[in-house]
Order: structure tokens, then sequence, then C-alpha cells
């Protein structure tokens, strides 16, 4: 590999959280090779938040689609996959790293072809991933967290994980305007700097991830009447719309009901926030990547391995035996317990110390 300016793809295709925690090696790898030519391989939904990333020279869009019989014509999805592959393969890259472990990603690094395929060694390889990459990592003990995961995956090339990640965002500048027009008729802008505000999000894929969206109303009117902090409930779809409503009606005086956001345009609205309330969720993991500090509570995953990084955040779970079970339906004698047995007044005394304020009883 070309030690001052080296050709590296960079291959993690989704979800939107696995591609946030992905974020820390990109900034490990400019750091060491700043004259690098860096590539990343990635799907269309996290590629959209990502767009205009300002260390990311040349961004691959896998075609997803071209994998789905019902998504057009197979001669057009066989057309888009050969396109994909020709893309990867002019681009030269010389090393190629696999952040995901799974067998379309394994695919891609290879055909990348790439003289160094650097992936997960042990359990973090999945399906027929360990045939693809020739240089294989076994993860240190003191690496549990996705992040510290990904940034093991560099030492190949030198980078050892440092003491503290690195996190780089896009500026969402477009999107400023409207998210300044909600903040301002919302009475959350002083001139032309928003006030200090608090994000509280119900949302996440899993039922065994969601906290009932009446502890996330009685969080946030604690907020407003004891933090002297007002709300702003966020969502995205008809499901989680109904659940931030409840919040909004459970709080009163001081929450307000976020506006129809697309990625980019709830990036650039977190950005303003002073706090950040929710789930194990995309949203959760951008606030981080953000830098505003986060408390979320989690049910059936791993807190430890894919809670908010970084010592500026809390993490509120109950600790049953079965947690983390990573299951999408609740098989416990008490429904939910993880969720449930999180009390909203432990999540108001995480926010009250990461505002550096008092929670009043």
């Amino acid at each position: 590999m070309s030690e001052e300016t080296p050709r590296i793809l960079l291959v993690r295709l989704s979800a939107i959280g696995d591609c946030l925690h992905a974020v820390p090696a990109l900034v490990a790898l400019r750091e060491r090779f700043p004259k690098a030519h860096i590539g990343w391989a990635i799907e269309d939904a996290a590629h959209t938040l990502l767009k205009g990333h300002p260390l990311v020279d040349r961004f691959h869009i896998y075609p997803r689609r071209a994998f789905k019989r019902k998504e057009g014509r197979f001669l057009d999805r066989v057309k888009a996959l050969s396109n994909f592959r020709k893309e990867l393969r002019e681009a030269k890259y010389e090393t190629a790293i696999d952040l995901q472990g799974l067998t379309k990603s394994g695919l891609v690094s290879w055909w990348s072809r790439a003289h160094l395929r650097i992936g997960f060694k042990g359990e973090d390889s999945r399906e027929l991933n360990l045939v693809f990459a020739n240089r294989r990592v076994a993860m240190p003990e003191h690496a549990v967290h996705v992040v510290e995961r990904n940034l093991a995956l560099l030492s190949p090339l030198g980078i050892g994980l440092p003491d503290r990640p690195g996190w780089m965002m896009p500026a969402y500048d477009e999107e400023r305007p409207y998210v300044e027009k909600f903040l301002a008729e919302a009475k959350l802008m002083d001139g032309a700097a928003p006030k200090p505000f608090a994000i509280v999000n119900p949302g996440a894929t899993w039922v065994t991830k969601r906290w009932p969206p009446e502890r996330f109303g009685e969080v946030a009117r604690q907020l407003i009447n004891d933090l002297h902090l007002p709300v702003v409930a966020t969502w995205a779809g008809d499901e989680e719309k109904a659940a931030a409503e409840v919040i909004v009606k459970a709080a009163g005086d001081g929450a307000v009901l976020a506006p129809p956001t697309s990625l980019r345009e709830l990036a650039a609205l977190t950005a303003r926030a002073h706090l950040f309330v929710g789930n194990d969720t995309g949203p959760l993991h951008l606030a981080v990547a953000l830098g505003v500090g986060c408390v979320a509570v989690f049910g059936a995953t791993d807190p430890l391995r894919n809670g908010p990084y970084g010592t500026g955040n809390r993490i509120q779970a109950a600790g049953p035996e079965c947690q983390p079970c990573w299951k999408t339906q609740c098989a416990h004698s008490e429904p939910l317990a993880c969720l449930n047995r999180v009390q909203s007044k432990q999540v108001v005394t995480s926010c009250a110390s990461i505002l550096g304020r008092r929670a009043l009883t």
C-alpha cells in the first residue's frame, strides 16, 4: 500500500446507526493518512445522511435493489450490479476494510480487487464473510463497543485505539433554514441563535427497544418544569408520530411536536439541541455523532456494545437476567421487564447530570 497516498475503501453498507458507528474509524484513517483517497461503499439510506462528508473522497452506492426480484426488470438489475462492480474496480483501491462482516459486505470488498482486504475474525464474521478477507483481525478484550471494534480493524494499518475517538459529520447547511423556521415558530430562537432545548425521540425499530411514550412524557414534563428545558418530540412515520403526540400532551406547555423531517433535516435539528433522550435507534447515534449529550433507555440490545458512545452520555437499563436478549419479541414472564423497570425519575436524574443541573424532587 502506498504510504503517502494510499487508496482505501471502507465497506459499511447499512444500517444508519451502524454507519454512524463507523465514522470514528473514518476519522482515524484520515488522521493517519491525510493524503489518502478514501472511498466508502454504502447503501442509499445511510448515504443520504452522510453525503458531502468532508473526509470521504467518494461514495459508492451499493445497488441493494439489484437483489430483489420485484425491483424492476432483471436486465436492469444486472446492469446496476455490473456498473457498481466496474466502479469499484476502476477506483483501484489498494486496501478494503469490511466493517460489516456479512456475505454482501465481503463480496463488495472482494469486488474492489484490493490487495489487502481486512475483516473481522471470529463471531463478528458472519454468514460466508470469512471467504473474502485475506487479513482477519481478532478483537482485543477491551474492544467491547461497536465503535471500538471498528477502530480495532485498523490495526493492520498501524492505527491503534485512540484514547478518545473522533467524530465529524457534514454541515447540513442546506437544511438549516427549514429547521430555523420551525424553531422560530416554536419560540425556540433567540435572534439568530437557537435557545436551549431537548429532543425526546420515542422511536425504535423493535418493540423490545421502545420505552413507553407515557414514560417519555413524564421525563419531558420534568425537563420543562424542573430543569427549565423546553422539549421537541421528534418522530418518523405514523406510529412514531402518535407516540410523539402522547409525549407532547403529557408534557404540557413547553413541549412541541417536531415537523416532518428528512434524515438530514433531523440532523440539522439535532445539532442545535442541548440534550437527546431516546431509545437504541438511529437518531440516538446521530445525536452522539453530532456531539449532543444523550440519555438512552435500553431494552433488548446490549448497552455496552451499542450504547451512546462517550463519557458525556448516560445509559438507563434495568438489567433483568435475560438482558440483552437481542430479540424482537419479548419472552419474559414479566413482559418487557427490561424497559418497564426503568423509571422516569432515573432518566431525569441522568439528564440533570449531563446538563449540570440539580433535578428537583
